[in-house]
């Protein structure tokens, strides 16, 4: 006989979504706190000025009292209330992240702003432009790595006809051919 009946949860598996419910909502109260990057726990891994909902679900510490789950927890119906509060907070906190200073420049003591369109624009197009010449150097140094190996390979085939032709010719032979 089965412990349980058709339709019966046990205890621990509802104890396990009600500490996952509780989770998203304390995540979601911790990330409303966030004004800037030095605000951010540094249990909570983000990329730049960035909280992604991935890191966010993937996020736990215990100081904090959240713990990790998967996706598919998060998107499951009776957590439909706390999912939307807490990607209404992370939406939140991106903006004010967006506006903040970057982390990276703050840890050099250099304050500065996300980079325009323009300027974007201008390193993107640059970085194609080496991409295309790194690959015109690497085609060149192949072509006279292949130049370099036939011209070997000659050499060998002129140095072995050479030998030859001195063994046939026996004691007439060339005497500097090795």
């Amino acid at each position: 006989m089965t412990k349980f009946k058709p339709g019966e949860t046990s205890c621990e598996v509802l104890d396990k979504k009600r500490a996952i419910t509780k989770s998203i909502l304390t995540k979601s109260k911790h990330i409303d706190r966030i004004k800037t990057c030095k605000d951010i726990p540094p249990s909570l891994k983000v990329k730049g000025n960035y909280i992604s909902r991935a890191a966010v679900h993937s996020w736990s510490d215990d100081q904090f009292g959240v713990i990790s789950y998967c996706r598919n927890a998060a998107h499951s119906k009776h957590n439909n209330h706390a999912l939307n509060v807490l990607i209404e907070s992370i939406e939140n906190a991106n903006r004010r992240l967006s506006s903040a200073p970057n982390i990276e420049s703050e840890k050099h003591g250099k304050t500065s702003t996300r980079l325009s369109e323009d300027a974007v624009y201008k390193l993107r197009s640059e970085n194609e432009y080496l991409r295309v010449a790194l690959a015109e150097v690497y085609r060149a140094y192949m072509q006279l790595l292949d130049s370099y190996r036939e011209d070997k390979e000659i050499d060998e085939a002129f140095r072995r006809l050479i030998k030859e032709q001195a063994r046939v010719l026996g004691k007439n032979r060339v005497w500097g051919a090795k």
